[in-house]
């Protein structure tokens, strides 16, 4: 049965990695990459905030006595009872991205009593991201005046200004576009006698997954440069927030499968794995792929890579691997986010099980996958 191994060493490092580099902004672990308690107690032993995307999520974190004001409520378009529920809870920064969102705010305060601290979800560019976010989420320019004009109306609360670059954003220059069209959006939003005094840049921090990736210490460099350029000309954020999901639990992890079969389809070898789409490798279907190293022996080959069910959609990516033969095992490295998380039961195949260590190299080691010639 497929595992996924996550190293708690590597999380905690992660973790603090991101400390270092930002460490005037609240780190929000996004824990819709990987929601496993032990990540959760690892984070909160720094007394780090989170990021949740619906109010199963915050219960799920108030349950493990994560204090709510330390979540936040990130996802821009809610079920107004959902809204009501975080608020009786003490959740109160929720993100939108359109006009209507906001109507849900007026009145869920109104039923409530409790004051939403209003952040809003610009739309920027997420060209060079593996996985894109904008087309669903974020607010264009052209909806800015009438997203302003019924704050002040209806005199809610403006917390702050967010963005997302998409899901491993694998080129710098996202965040170099993103952060003045962030600036526009402060600016106009003063022009409208609004005070928003917090930014979040969002996720999208990249891990190894065997393409060039920008270093953690680039990526901050240039939200720093911007930031100061900000308070060079008076604009000064006082209240400054991200959400690494991926960044934290993606690298601390390894996806182990078996090798079910092989078979010839259309002139190339096809190997069966008992992890597929639907069961830990949901992310291949849109372009992320793993770096692999495999248990087995004999000449490289370059062959297409699936899943064990009975759906044509269960493939995966081309890999160069040892000749395959059924009872390899293959290791994805990066996979301790959006792996099991994502995975499902479907076709009677069950989901990966998930084992913490402390050691990652002696199990790799002791797992034979350390053989000559494979890494």
């Amino acid at each position: 049965m497929a595992k996924v191994l996550i190293d708690r060493d590597q999380v905690k490092s992660n973790y603090q990695d991101f400390l270092k580099y930002f460490p005037d902004f609240k780190t929000a672990y996004a824990i819709k990459s990987n929601p496993h308690q032990e990540i959760i107690s690892i984070i909160d032993q720094s007394a780090g905030y989170y990021e949740t995307a619906s109010y199963s999520e915050i219960q799920y974190l108030l349950d493990l006595d994560i204090p709510a004001e330390r979540i936040i409520f990130s996802n821009p378009v809610k079920a107004r009872e959902c809204i009501e529920n975080a608020l009786v809870a003490g959740v109160n920064k929720i993100s939108f991205d359109s006009l209507d969102e906001l109507k849900k705010f007026a009145i869920a305060q109104k039923n409530t009593g409790k004051k939403v601290h209003a952040i809003f979800r610009i739309e920027v560019s997420n060209e060079g991201s593996i996985w894109p976010l904008r087309q669903k989420f974020g607010a264009h320019e052209k909806f800015w005046d009438g997203i302003y004009d019924y704050i002040r109306t209806e005199n809610l609360y403006l917390e702050g200004i967010t963005f997302h670059v998409g899901s491993q954003a694998e080129s710098l220059n996202v965040w170099e576009l993103a952060m003045p069209k962030a600036r526009r959006a402060f600016e106009k939003a003063f022009s409208y006698g609004l005070k928003p005094d917090l930014l979040n840049i969002g996720g999208g921090f990249p891990i190894f997954l065997g393409r060039e990736i920008p270093s953690l210490r680039e990526i901050s460099e240039v939200i720093h440069r911007h930031l100061e350029d900000w308070k060079r000309d008076g604009i000064i954020i006082r209240n400054l927030y991200a959400e690494p999901g991926r960044y934290v639990s993606g690298s601390a992890g390894t996806l182990i499968a078996n090798v079910i079969g092989v078979a010839e389809r259309e002139n190339q070898r096809w190997v069966f794995l008992d992890a597929g789409v639907f069961n830990g490798m949901m992310e291949t279907i849109d372009g992320i792929t793993y770096p692999t190293l495999s248990t087995g022996q004999g000449t490289p080959e370059t062959v297409m890579l699936c899943g064990p069910t009975c759906d044509s959609v269960d493939r995966m990516f081309e890999v160069t691997i040892p000749s395959p033969k059924v009872d390899d095992r293959l290791y994805f490295s990066g996979a301790g986010a959006y792996t099991h998380v994502y995975s499902s039961n479907f076709n009677g195949f069950k989901q990966p099980d998930v084992q913490f260590m402390d050691d990652y190299d002696a199990i790799r080691e002791s797992e034979g996958l350390l053989v000559p010639g494979n890494e």
